[in-house]
């Protein structure tokens, strides 16, 4: 009997963790139409993949625009990985990432390249505060590339919980 209950209760609990995410609070990252060359927990060589792959019609320098208002809490910029990288957190607690850019917004662009001069390096991970650079649903924060481990051009689009935990991006369509 308490292994039904215990089952009961973890089910329960399962289903209404889905229920939790915001549904129609973020909109698509770029203005074409999405189609995936890779899913969220793919299973990659040495990892499960932590979000969307999105073609970009075999071209970089599409806009990426802000899935929702927020503020930029980290950006990075790297030779391996994700390449060139932008974090947005959102009032809900949530944040987005967008990442193997090309570049950034200009206002965004500006804020990296005075750090990357200031520190005498092209790699950098920095963590604005969140006043800084505040983005509105929409706008444009960077544009598409081929960046950091990067096997052509695509855009990484993930979706994070509170705690940073990667969540499917299909739950919030």
């Amino acid at each position: 009997m308490r292994i039904i209950f215990a089952l009961f209760l973890l089910c329960s609990v399962s289903f209404n963790a889905q229920s939790i995410y915001p549904q129609d609070y973020f909109s698509s990252p770029l203005e074409i139409p999405l189609i995936l060359s890779g899913t969220f927990a793919e299973l990659r060589s040495n990892h499960f993949h932590s979000g969307m792959d999105i073609k970009t019609q075999q071209r970089t320098g599409l806009k990426v625009i802000a899935s929702a208002n927020g503020y930029v809490s980290r950006i990075k910029i790297s030779h391996y990985g994700y390449g060139k990288a932008l974090y947005i957190t959102h009032p809900n607690g949530y944040t987005t990432v967008y990442a193997h850019l090309k570049s950034f917004a200009p206002e965004i662009e500006d804020y990296i390249k005075k750090q990357q001069y200031k520190n005498e390096s092209y790699e950098i991970e920095l963590f604005p505060k969140v006043d800084e650079l505040l983005v509105t649903k929409g706008s444009l924060v960077a544009y598409s590339g081929n960046s950091g481990g990067s096997g052509g051009p695509h855009l990484h689009f993930e979706i994070r919980d509170n705690a940073e935990r990667p969540i499917n991006p299909c739950f919030l369509a």
